[in-house]
């Protein structure tokens, strides 16, 4: 069975870098390259990407920048980044953590070395689109890496850290189960599931609440809206897959 070459937008400033790695990838991989954060903003607006390699050290618009738009972006919610830097300092790793990248390559890269990670984090990539949806909604991006970690050998994670982009995903996406944070910033847990109530596409979808407090008061505003759990953080790993097996198969 033939693999599929996978899409590959290359973003750095330097063009000897861009050209050094399109020769790398040449033989695996559809390459497009692009010299700074905005036009790669515009050329996934255009056309399907599967795995971005980002630089960090960009004039205008830096790579954890960079990141940030991608990320509030409905066609580059998920798609795999992998940065490749010159850096190695505490701050650059532990923010490209933070930031919830899927690959850390140092500069100068090897070409075998810049192949097999490509091609890994694709493979990863397109064996979790075949799974499951879990969609997790909570303004935390620490805590969203957490719940992937913990479900990403059993499902396909998508998560997001804005009830404004959760609602933008919804609108092209139907995820099979959601977990919502109760307290986010701009709508209350309970507003947005009513509003994911709403989505016809959504309105069956299974609602799992996750909070901090599980307050009684508070989570009786999510209760007309029908959620399938209410779990209180953090949550193990056991109860967590254990409450979703139960919501798909209700």
């Amino acid at each position: 069975m033939v693999e599929m070459r996978p899409n590959v937008l290359l973003v750095d400033d330097d063009m000897q870098v861009l050209d050094t790695m399109s020769l790398y990838l040449e033989g695996i991989a559809n390459v497009a390259s692009v010299n700074g954060g905005k036009q790669a903003i515009e050329y996934v607006k255009q056309h399907p990407v599967d795995v971005i390699l980002l630089d960090i050290d960009m004039p205008v618009m830096n790579g954890f920048k960079t990141l940030e738009h991608l990320r509030n972006l409905n066609e580059c919610i998920n798609v795999p980044v992998i940065l490749v830097t010159g850096k190695r300092d505490k701050y650059t790793v532990v923010n490209s953590m933070i930031m919830g990248v899927d690959g850390y390559l140092v500069k100068p890269v090897a070409k075998e070395a810049l192949k097999e990670k490509v091609m890994e984090i694709y493979r990863r990539w397109t064996q979790d689109n075949s799974r499951k949806v879990v969609l997790a909604i909570d303004d935390d991006i620490t805590y969203l890496k957490q719940i992937e970690a913990l479900l990403h050998d059993t499902y396909h994670v998508v998560i997001i850290n804005s009830s404004k982009l959760a609602l933008s995903y919804l609108a092209k996406h139907t995820p099979d189960v959601v977990l919502l944070d109760y307290q986010m910033p701009l709508y209350s847990g309970a507003a947005l599931i009513n509003m994911i109530r709403q989505n016809d596409a959504c309105h069956d979808t299974p609602v799992i609440i996750l909070s901090g407090t599980l307050d009684r008061d508070a989570l009786k505003e999510c209760y007309p809206y029908n959620p399938f759990a209410c779990l209180a953080k953090p949550v193990t790993k056991e109860t967590l897959l254990e409450t979703i097996g139960q919501a798909l198969n209700q």
